[in-house]
């Protein structure tokens, strides 16, 4: 073989070398095709298709993960090779990071990708996405394929289960669970400036609309009617135990102290208890402790997120936010609920004494 590589040009169209020596390369420069002399009497065409500068096809060995086929100089880790038929991957220090394989599949992070596009790990963009708006059979973002998150109209995002719409948050910002309008039939809250709540039934009435649950045990409930509202907390004889008469509550009652007030924050005018003087009266009634304070965290300062380029190399850290604690009132509650009994065993009271007194006045009368 020649020590020396010899370069010969041909000017005619489609004139293949015959006189190439092994080693010895000749280049048509009409036909933008190189050959290459061997052994044989034949000089191989290695590049060019006779037509422009590009080349028909180029030939490398699949590869490996470790020394890909296609690589660079002085990163022989660093590259393309085929793992499999029809299978396209790429390797970065010995290592898998993407491939695309014989579906048109492309995995990142992932040597088995069962969508269009699978990915392991985060994901960063500078700029935005937009993909097709999709249905509730087959969403935008999805987890297995008939679960996720489209665009439901203009303005709108829902979430889909199971090839059906169950959430949506509309163009105004209101959520809604179960229906697909604000007020329809299901749970949905709006913030067109009141802070509503609404929950919305066609079904028979009474209709359970709200369960309050402990432990899995029903300890209230809000049931609406055709034209009202009720509110009910268990209160099953199966659930008690000690049960006796009240005595005493007309006591109880004179006890109590009823006052008029105005509230600090709007000066509007309203009538009840000061908590911690009904708690000395009927404990029941009041949460909390007097003059009670706990300690609240705030933010000093908000939260500044990393910053990236459009190749995703970090170009500021995130900075977390800054908190404070400070003390502020922790204010009792009071459930007025519970003096309905004692009311009622004061007026029971009230009414034996009447009874009594009325019959001392009939006797009386009679001598």
């Amino acid at each position: 073989m020649p020590t020396i590589l010899k370069t010969k040009n041909s000017v005619t169209t489609t004139v293949v070398p015959t006189t190439l020596q092994q080693g010895e390369l000749a280049v048509n420069i009409t036909d933008k095709k190189l050959w290459v002399g061997n052994a044989a009497t034949t000089p191989v065409q290695l590049l060019g298709d006779g037509g422009s500068a590009s080349f028909s096809s180029i030939a490398f060995g699949a590869g490996t993960v470790s020394t890909p086929s296609i690589t660079f100089t002085g990163d022989t880790n660093t590259g393309m090779y085929s793992p499999a038929a029809d299978t396209i991957a790429f390797t970065e220090g010995g290592v898998e990071s993407m491939r695309i394989d014989s579906s048109g599949n492309v995995g990142i992070g992932t040597s088995s990708p069962t969508q269009q596009l699978n990915f392991t790990g985060n994901a960063l963009t500078s700029g935005w996405y937009r993909g097709g708006a999709g249905t509730a059979a087959n969403p935008t973002f999805t987890v297995d394929g008939n679960t996720g998150m489209y665009r439901a109209s203009s303005g709108d995002i829902a979430f889909s289960t199971s090839n059906a719409e169950r959430m949506r948050i509309d163009s105004s910002g209101n959520v809604l669970v179960g229906t697909t309008t604000l007020g329809g039939v299901g749970f949905s809250v709006g913030v067109d400036g009141a802070g509503r709540i609404l929950t919305s039934n066609v079904s028979a009435v009474p209709f359970d609309v709200y369960f309050f649950k402990n432990s899995g045990t029903t300890v209230g409930k809000i049931t609406i009617n055709t034209s009202s509202t009720s509110y009910t907390t268990t209160s099953d004889y199966r659930l008690k135990e000690n049960i006796i008469p009240m005595t005493g509550a007309l006591a109880t009652v004179s006890a109590l102290k009823p006052v008029t007030y105005k509230w600090k924050l709007d000066g509007s005018a309203s009538q009840g208890f000061i908590a911690h003087e009904l708690q000395a009266v009927v404990p029941e009634c009041v949460t909390g402790e007097k003059d009670a304070t706990e300690i609240q965290q705030y933010e000093i300062s908000s939260a500044v997120p990393a910053t990236y380029d459009d190749e995703g190399n970090e170009l500021t850290p995130a900075v977390e936010a800054v908190m404070g604690e400070r003390e502020v009132p922790a204010y009792q509650g009071i459930d007025t609920s519970f003096l309905v009994a004692t009311l009622t065993a004061a007026i029971q009271e009230q009414q034996a004494m009447i009874e009594e007194l009325k019959a001392k006045v009939a006797a009386l009368e009679v001598a």
